[in-house]
């Protein structure tokens, strides 16, 4: 419908546009159909700077659509919430709380005030159960023998499997160096000539020896030795210090979990500056699952994951705890400490003291002052010197202290 163009006119009445405007609505409807007329509504204010905008053809974006249909998820969220906290929990807050002791157990103190290398290890947490007829373990000798005399210093060595006993009442079938596990401490002096001769009494497997002190061809001394066979060669002990000495047969990790390994201590060519009374300790780890006749065996799931069941100085559990090393008050002690894993680090401290010196790898000319915890990787040594002016039991562990929870702990008695 068009409305023709009105110029120049007067404005009318508005009874007179009224009519006009019926009048064009009436020529439009057929004429038996009756309209009905009205007044107009009174126009509504639309302010200038207010538009009204329709929306209802605008496209909307992929952000929106996603927001829209992300606010109607209720149930999802909630899931996904609680899926989110839950993995929280098992990635962050347990291994956390685990290592900082958060879930242990606790046990009350003892009474008294006591605090002796014993109750260092009261909460040992290896539960396997004994075995039947285990052995009696005898204790492993700490002190240090003199070295020998001379330019030339025979060691002798023989592979063969032990049952021995690794904590109390656990059996272990062992591959060991003359049965004990340690094996023996050698002990020479710089400069000196080793002639030493490899027996395998082991009539299953070769092995053969690897010593840290020494400088000599692996290709050509540290070979395989067969069952029932011997091999011999030289070496001279140049650098004085604290080392390991192990089987390299491979798998080499294996040979030396099953316990073959010792400490070879090289003194310094005139000897050490002060007298001390002198201790070796030989950290190690042993990974055990129970064999069908009851005793323990090497577990290499527990070995490959670094999870062992016992954590020893000198092959036994706790033995220094019942068994303290002993100096007298003012006394300089000299600990030769090394540590033979397979992959466990030392982190070794004693309780209630310093050490006045400490030597990595065992050479004076490495010395340090003052420490209070040195570290040992496996494969390495140290020697720390300490006194103690007054008499007491001074625990030592391995401040790594789920190891020392599991056997790395033992004392030192001083007294008049």
């Amino acid at each position: 419908m068009s409305i023709p163009e009105v110029k120049n006119r007067a404005p009318e009445a508005p009874s007179s546009a009224l009519e006009k405007v019926t009048d064009k609505v009436t020529d439009k409807v057929a004429p038996e159909t009756p309209v009905a007329v009205t007044s107009a509504a009174p126009a509504r204010y639309e302010p200038a700077h207010e538009p009204t905008v329709d929306t209802s053809s605008r496209a909307i974006t992929a952000e929106e659509s996603l927001a829209e249909w992300w606010s109607k998820q209720h149930g999802l969220r909630m899931v996904m919430t609680q899926l989110v906290l839950t993995l929280m929990v098992l990635l962050i807050v347990l291994p956390l709380g685990s290592l900082l002791g958060w879930f242990g157990a606790r046990t009350a103190a003892p009474a008294g005030g006591q605090n002796s290398g014993s109750q260092m290890s009261s909460g040992q947490t290896t539960s396997n159960s004994p075995s039947p007829n285990a052995p009696t373990h005898p204790l492993y000798d700490p002190q240090l023998l003199a070295a020998p005399q001379g330019n030339v210093v025979n060691v002798s060595l023989v592979a063969k499997p032990a049952r021995i006993a690794i904590a109390s009442g656990i059996a272990y079938d062992a591959w060991t160096f003359n049965g004990t596990v340690p094996g023996p401490v050698v002990h020479v002096r710089q400069g000196q000539t080793i002639h030493f001769t490899l027996t395998n009494g082991d009539t299953a497997m070769s092995h053969s020896i690897d010593f840290h002190a020494a400088q000599t061809p692996w290709n050509v001394n540290y070979q395989p030795v067969a069952p029932g066979q011997s091999f011999s060669f030289d070496w001279v002990a140049n650098y004085p210090g604290a080392f390991l000495y192990h089987c390299g047969v491979p798998p080499v990790m294996e040979h030396m979990a099953n316990g073959m390994y010792g400490a070879i201590i090289v003194d310094p060519a005139n000897g050490w500056a002060t007298p001390a009374q002198e201790y070796v300790l030989v950290q190690s780890e042993f990974y055990t699952q129970r064999a069908a006749n009851g005793d323990y065996v090497l577990s290499n799931s527990k070995m490959m994951e670094g999870m062992p069941d016992y954590v020893t100085f000198n092959g036994y559990a706790n033995q220094y705890s019942q068994a303290p090393l002993t100096a007298k008050p003012g006394e300089r002690i000299r600990l030769f400490i090394v540590n033979a894993g397979p992959s466990r680090f030392s982190a070794f401290h004693v309780i209630g003291a310093l050490f006045s010196d400490y030597y990595p790898d065992g050479n004076p000319a490495n010395l340090q002052q003052g420490n209070q915890t040195i570290t040992v990787p496996p494969g390495g040594g140290a020697v720390v010197e300490l006194t103690m002016s007054e008499a007491g039991t001074y625990p030592f562990v391995t401040h790594s202290f789920m190891d020392a929870s599991i056997g790395a702990a033992g004392a030192i008695k001083v007294a008049p």
